[in-house]
């Protein structure tokens, strides 16, 4: 487990407990956890789930609920405060993004071609041959079009 030895006061047994079940939800589930910061009886915690053969992805609040049952009273004293930064997995969007989403985004936006040439600072014949499917809608346009679109809502 990352950050593990910011928590000095842990017994041999404690980190070896916060291991195992580092190991096994690493192994199973591919949920992982990082110790950030430990400061005057408060230790920050990120924990987050990549993609899985299994397709099962815990909500943010279900990875704070397995937060605490790894770092319980059988680890962390009662008297350290937990602060858990949850990171739920999000499924690739930008696999999904096409230029049919780009078109369907326009229209809920009421930006035209015009718009996204300016916005953008994309060149026009550059985005209508996007647009029109002459060129390749490659990861890096897809990107800027996702981003763009998601910093708009």
């Amino acid at each position: 487990m990352k950050g593990i030895e910011l928590l000095p006061f842990l017994t041999d047994e404690q980190k070896e407990l916060l291991e195992t079940s580092a190991r096994n939800y690493k192994r199973f589930a591919r949920v992982y956890f990082q110790i950030l910061e430990f400061s005057s009886n408060t230790a920050v915690v990120k924990v987050w789930q990549l993609d899985n053969h299994t397709e099962r992805y815990l909500t943010a609040k279900e990875l704070i609920e397995r937060t605490k049952e790894v770092f319980g009273s059988d680890v962390l004293p009662t008297e350290i405060k937990l602060h858990i930064r949850p990171i739920a997995f999000e499924k690739d969007a930008l696999k999904a993004f096409t230029v049919e989403t780009v078109e369907a985004k326009m229209l809920q936006f009421g930006l035209k071609t015009k718009d996204l040439v300016k916005l953008l600072d994309i060149d026009k014949s550059s985005l209508s041959q996007l647009l029109n499917k002459k060129r390749e809608f490659s990861r890096s346009s897809k990107a800027m079009f996702y981003y763009f679109f998601k910093s708009l809502l």
